[in-house]
């Protein structure tokens, strides 16, 4: 099992690089929350999927893109009310393609109004505090606004499935993350 998430993490990494759609450096803050699902084993027939609102949390980091590397990061610290801990997205974009891209003029001068969407794949892993991780998948679906040459502010919506150790009776969930963001691009 460690030799397919080695696998398929260098794969992300390395095998894509030639997707790689942005270019330069992108350095920025990112914030959000996220919640799950855990099944309750005493429940199952009747009830599939626990109440939503007790496993919640929220977030604030880095966001970060190398160049050449096809891949957007996110390291951030995670406040949740029972369990802090931090957190790491490594997210690969499918498609990122423009949404609208329209060159206006205004009193200023000239104006463009530049919004993407994308869709990706990607992974998760969050180490909490008394030993307590959370490792799983992610598909981040968002749209990124280009407000000036070097700054985009994005926002995303990340449904997610994943293993963790919190209950040894409940170790697989289903959640989602929202995330929104304000990258540079040096």
């Amino acid at each position: 099992m460690k030799n397919f998430f080695l696998v398929l993490v260098l794969g992300l990494l390395f095998g894509s690089m030639a997707f790689a759609d942005h270019e330069g450096l992108g350095i920025g803050i990112v914030g959000g929350g996220g919640g799950g699902f855990f099944r309750k084993d005493s429940d199952r027939e009747r009830f599939p999927i626990e109440k939503y609102g007790k496993k919640g949390y929220g977030n604030l980091g880095l966001s970060l893109k190398i160049p050449g590397i096809p891949v957007f990061w996110a390291f951030y610290g995670i406040f949740h009310t029972h369990c802090p801990g931090v957190g790491l997205t490594a997210d690969f974009h499918i498609l990122d393609n423009n949404l609208v891209d329209k060159q206006t003029s205004n009193s200023d001068g000239s104006y463009n109004f530049k919004l993407d969407y994308y869709i990706g794949i990607g992974g998760f892993f969050h180490m909490m505090k008394r030993g307590f991780f959370d490792i799983g998948v992610r598909m981040p679906i968002g749209l990124s606004w280009h407000i000036a040459k070097p700054a985009e502010l994005f926002l995303d919506v990340a449904p997610c499935f994943g293993l963790s150790n919190w209950r040894k009776n409940r170790p697989f969930h289903m959640g989602g993350d929202v995330e929104l963001g304000l990258r540079f691009w040096i």
